[in-house]
């Protein structure tokens, strides 16, 4: 995960604590709405992913307090939603950033899982913007 963590701090200009948080916060979201035996299934076998989602930011104060709120409004929409949102916002950074990241993020795991896999991924994270 060092070479996307890399990218992201090349190609979003960020640090690589925001790269390596942000990059967490998408693929958990991403987890989170494909369920986690999906998730493992399609993405398990890349090599540092557990220890990358280790990295996600943990809601708390406003963060969580927004995803409850967002989750009562927008359902598991609004949750996923909230739940980059916040990630993002502990890292210092936006939903611009999450929107920046994503592609990138998208064109690594193509190069490590195939097309098909990756654009499942994909469809799964365009469900948080």
């Amino acid at each position: 995960m060092k070479e996307l963590v890399e990218l992201l701090v090349k190609n979003v200009k960020v640090d690589e604590r925001q790269a390596r948080g942000g990059a967490a916060v998408l693929l958990k979201a991403a987890r989170d709405k494909l369920g986690p035996q999906e998730f493992a299934s399609m993405l398990g076998g890349v090599p540092g992913l557990d220890d990358l989602l280790r990295h996600a930011p943990q809601a708390g104060g406003l963060g969580k307090l927004f995803g409850g709120l967002a989750a009562t409004v927008g359902g598991s929409h609004g949750a996923l939603v909230a739940s980059i949102v916040s990630g993002f916002g502990s890292l210092g950074l936006n939903a611009e950033h999450a929107k920046q990241m994503a592609p990138v993020i998208m064109q690594f795991v193509r190069g490590k899982v195939g097309a098909e896999t990756a654009d499942k991924l994909e469809k799964a994270l365009r469900a948080g913007f």
